[in-house]
């Protein structure tokens, strides 16, 4: 979203109305809850909807009770992460709506649910008795990590309201352990990440804060109509650093200097941008602009995004930042970062040049296929295995955009509905492959949420997509195939899991790099491991090389192409 005035309908507009209450000429009802999709040929099933099939039939609550709270919107998290030990990926989804706000008998009484995967891609639902309900607040997103280095994974929930930490007992259930750990962040908080700031090997928590919301605030588009309210119409806040020190997290916030600055934070990123060996952050904020946290030795921030060019667009304007990755998108070396943004604004490409940015987004081909929606979560994969990372974009606006002004905003939130976008990447640049992936960029839906991981143990990167009031979308990667893979899991001696760590593959001349994280795109985790198309026809096998958080480089020499690598550090070999 970007500031007030940008909120409100444009005259421009007004000549290019649709005739009925779809929203941008589609058809009503094919948008928020419509049924699943089906009937994609092989030339455009790249991405197939397999919702039904792999069982996972939650449902999204927004809580929506007509007065146009702008919390209804915003959520959609999810994460897909290992919840019982078992190497394969299960999955977790946070409701939006308050116990308030339900009806009664509704299934969703017990808001979040969780699925458990047998490896296959088939999904078993595993919430009765998990410990993942949230009693209180309205949902947003969800973040994984190993809090207590026991080699499980935690889950850290963020809410309007109080947000919540789930300790992992294993076998799939969790202890609400918020209190125990000291955790007490409420207000409104969006998307959320684990790394390990100071290099002590446990891992602290970044937590971004949106705005200080007016729940009885009224606000009105061009034409008079009561719509959602943008971000500047509540105070922002200062985003949250949770340091982690054995068994409790600590509010440094203001100690580290991240308490200074006030925006409103929705996706974060962590990463070593400036290349020092020490952890940054970078917070896409809506309508201001954007932090990049430069770790500096004595364990404090500095907000350096105007100076290393990520905090404005080429134009020096703020954007309304919503989802972001972190990835080497344009195969120059670096880390680049690529925002979603709201529609008219286009999906921002900062492109890493030695510690700066700049924005290439005209170069990369992103400003004709995103310039006309509303991107939330996007996620960074080789679809095809070719050794290039492509995007997947869960698009939905969050104004009624071009609607005739019969059109009532309330009911139903079809009028925000777009199609997602695929976009496959070579080089740097990026071409629409709608005509591939019908079933994913074809309906028009309120999409909030991307999680990509290889779901049924094949080797290639499928995707869950959320949306808001409506259901979970599961979409199987069938496309055809340029090369092998190797899914890296790159692990401490102590069994947890290295966050943070750079894995490279070298092969020939070729070097391909990933980050070991699970947070990024918005309000979502994916699997942490680092996922690679091995696209070259070389008949021997590439070597990895491991940058770890604790500065010591080591290289390894798997044995053979597709299928998960386990690495330790120290070990100079396979697990």
């Amino acid at each position: 979203m970007k500031p007030a005035s940008g909120i409100l309908f444009e005259s421009v507009l007004v000549a290019l109305l649709c005739a009925g209450c779809g929203g941008d000429g589609q058809t009503p009802g094919t948008g928020t809850g419509a049924g699943s999709n089906t009937g994609s040929s092989a030339s455009d099933g790249w991405l197939v909807e397999v919702t039904a099939a792999s069982g996972i039939d939650f449902v999204h609550h927004s809580g929506r009770q007509g007065n146009l709270v702008l919390t209804e919107i915003m959520g959609g998290g999810a994460a897909l992460f290992d919840c019982d030990g078992d190497g394969d990926l299960d999955a977790f989804f946070v409701d939006g709506a308050s116990d308030s706000a339900r009806s009664e008998g509704d299934r969703s009484s017990t808001p979040n649910r969780l699925f458990r995967n047998d490896g296959s891609g088939v999904f078993t639902d595993a919430t009765e008795g998990a410990g993942l309900a949230v009693p209180d607040g309205i949902g947003m997103g969800v973040c994984v990590g190993d809090v207590d280095g026991d080699g499980l994974d935690d889950l850290y929930v963020t809410q309007f309201g109080r947000d919540r930490l789930y300790h992992n007992s294993g076998g799939g259930r969790f202890e609400d352990v918020t209190d125990a750990y000291g955790v007490d962040v409420a207000g409104w908080s969006c998307s959320a990440a684990f790394f390990d700031a100071d290099a002590d090997g446990d891992l602290d928590l970044f937590v971004t804060q949106y705005i200080d919301l007016d729940l009885e605030l009224e606000c009105r588009d061009g034409a008079g109509r009561r719509t959602w309210c943008p971000p500047l119409s509540g105070a922002p806040v200062a985003d949250v650093f949770l340091r982690n020190t054995g068994g409790r997290f600590v509010d440094e916030s203001e100690r580290v200097g991240i308490a200074a600055v006030r925006a409103a934070g929705l996706g974060v990123v962590c990463d070593d941008f400036d290349g020092d060996g020490r952890a940054d952050v970078f917070v896409a904020n809506d309508g201001y602009e954007n932090h990049l946290w430069i770790g500096r030795e004595d364990g404090t921030f500095r907000d350096e995004a105007v100076a290393r060019g990520v905090a404005f667009n080429h134009l020096g304007a703020p954007e309304a930042g919503m989802g972001v990755v972190a990835e080497d998108l344009t195969g120059g070396g670096g880390i680049d970062l690529l925002l979603t943004h709201l529609q008219e604004e286009t999906n921002t490409l900062y492109r890493a040049r030695g510690g700066i940015f700049v924005d290439d987004t005209g170069r990369s081909g992103l400003f004709e296929t995103t310039m006309a929606y509303t991107g939330f979560g996007i996620a960074a994969f080789d679809i095809e295995l070719d050794g290039d990372l492509d995007l997947a974009i869960a698009n939905g606006r969050v104004r009624a955009g071009i609607v005739a002004p019969q059109c009532e905003l309330a009911a139903p939130l079809d009028v925000l509905a777009e199609p997602n976008l695929l976009l496959i990447g070579a080089g740097g640049r990026f071409a629409d492959a709608a005509g591939r992936a019908t079933a994913f960029t074809g309906p028009a839906e309120v999409s909030r949420g991307v999680c990509a991981g290889d779901l049924d143990g094949d080797g290639d990167v499928d995707l869950v997509v959320t949306q808001i009031d409506g259901p979970a979308r599961v979409y199987r990667n069938d496309a055809p195939r340029a090369g092998g893979w190797w899914i890296v899991d790159a692990r401490e001696p102590d069994g947890r899991r290295a966050i943070g760590a750079r894995v490279t593959v070298l092969e020939g001349g070729a070097r391909l790099a990933r980050t070991v994280r699970a947070a990024d795109g918005y309000v979502t985790s994916r699997d942490a491991r680092a996922h690679f198309g091995l696209a070259s026809g070389s008949t021997q096998t590439p070597e990895l090389e491991v940058l770890w958080p604790t500065g010591e480089r080591e290289q390894f020499t798997p044995a053979g192409r597709d299928r998960v690598v386990t690495l330790v550090r120290g070990e100079g070999r396979e697990l």
